[in-house]
């Protein structure tokens, strides 16, 4: 991987820093809409019309944990790309470190709660009849994939210091 610099925030030309930065997020947004393309072409070839209609109830409840999650990241580099912009580094250090922490924490939450309540927020988004038992199995595996999925979207997002990873929890 190669060395992240946040000195090159000043020197780098705007072009360059932009296709840097939207590069990954748009490869993030790429990969959740391949996934959902390819469950719903196995699902519909293997499985039937019901297992897609269930994969559609499920996916407002994904998109909404996605959408937590971007609302952390995004907010977070804000901080951190004007704690680095004006030479603040523990304090861009520390939000890093808060976004990991919040991220993780939110991220156990929303599946407590979701596991919790799943007989009651499936059929709210139409999982009614026979499409229930599919919707909910699919939506406790995306539940259980959402920590994995927060910890490898982090790990992209480590800030390095002298080419080691540091962080700053809450202090």
């Amino acid at each position: 991987m190669a060395h992240v610099n946040s000195a090159a925030l000043g020197k780098d030309p705007i072009w360059k820093l932009l296709i840097k930065q939207a590069a990954p997020a748009s490869i993030g947004i790429l990969v959740m809409s391949l996934n959902i393309l390819v469950d719903t072409i196995f699902v519909g070839n293997w499985i039937g019309s019901i297992a897609i209609a269930a994969i559609n109830v499920v996916l407002p409840v994904s998109f909404f944990i996605a959408a937590l999650g971007m609302a952390i990241g995004i907010g977070g580099s804000s901080i951190i790309s004007r704690a680095l912009g004006s030479g603040d580094k523990p304090k861009a250090l520390k939000t890093f470190g808060n976004q990991i922490t919040l991220t993780l924490i939110l991220s156990v939450f929303l599946v407590l709660i979701g596991l919790t309540f799943v007989d009651s927020i499936i059929p709210a988004f139409g999982g009614k009849g026979d499409i229930f038992d599919p919707a909910k199995i699919y939506y406790i595996v995306v539940l259980y994939g959402v920590p994995f999925l927060a910890l490898c979207m982090m790990g992209n997002n480590v800030i390095r210091a002298e080419g080691k990873p540091k962080f700053a929890m809450i202090a």
